[in-house]
C-alpha cells in the first residue's frame, strides 16, 4: 500500500500543479510594435481597418465555437509560423493572434475564416484540455465552423508560401 500511495504521489501531484506552475505559449513569439507592418498594403486598406475587420471575423468564429476568452489580433510583416495564437502577457487580457501580412492578404474571405478556425481550435483546446495540443486537434474543432475543402485550400498556400510539400495527416480522418 505505502508503494501505491508513493506512485500516486508522484504521479498525481505534478499532473494536478504542472498547468499552474508551467506556463504554456501556444505557438510563435511576440513581435514589438515597432517592427510590425506598414499602415498600408496593395489593395490601399489601412492596417486598422483591416484589423478591425479580422477582429469581426475572429469574434464571430469565436463566438461560433463558444470560446469564452478574448482572442485579439495583430498583423505583422513576418511570423515563422505564417498564423500562430498565443497567451497574452497580461493573462487576463486572453489569447493573441498573429498573422503575417503578406500571407493573410492572398486569402479569400472562406480561406481566411479557414485559418482563423485553425487558430482558435488551438485557444479552444488550450482553454479545454491543454496538455492535448496538436494540429490534428486544432483541425478538428476548426472542421466544425468551415468545410474540409476550404481548410485543404489552406494548406496548400502555406506549403506554397515556405516552399515545402507538406502532408494532410493532420487533418482528421472523416
Amino acid at each position: 500500500m505505502a508503494r501505491w500511495l508513493r506512485v500516486t504521489l508522484l504521479l498525481g501531484v505534478p499532473m494536478l500543479f504542472g498547468p499552474f506552475v508551467v506556463q504554456r505559449k501556444v505557438s510563435a513569439k511576440r513581435v514589438p510594435k515597432s517592427e510590425r507592418a506598414s499602415p498600408a498594403v496593395p489593395g490601399g486598406e489601412p492596417l486598422p481597418a483591416r484589423e478591425s475587420r479580422l477582429q469581426t471575423v475572429i469574434d464571430t468564429i469565436r463566438e461560433r465555437l463558444a470560446i469564452a476568452e478574448a482572442v485579439s489580433v495583430t498583423l505583422v510583416p513576418s511570423n515563422r509560423l505564417i498564423v500562430s495564437v498565443e497567451r497574452h502577457r497580461d493573462r487576463a487580457a486572453g489569447f493573441v493572434m498573429s498573422m503575417e501580412d503578406t500571407f493573410v492578404a492572398q486569402l479569400s474571405d472562406v480561406e481566411l475564416e479557414a485559418v482563423i478556425a485553425h487558430e482558435l481550435g488551438h485557444v479552444w483546446i488550450y482553454t479545454h484540455h491543454p496538455y492535448l495540443q496538436t494540429e490534428e486537434g486544432a483541425n478538428e474543432v476548426a472542421l466544425k465552423v468551415v468545410d474540409r475543402q476550404t481548410l485543404t485550400d489552406v494548406y496548400e498556400k502555406v506549403w506554397s508560401r515556405i516552399g515545402e510539400r507538406g502532408s494532410l495527416r493532420y487533418l482528421p480522418v472523416e
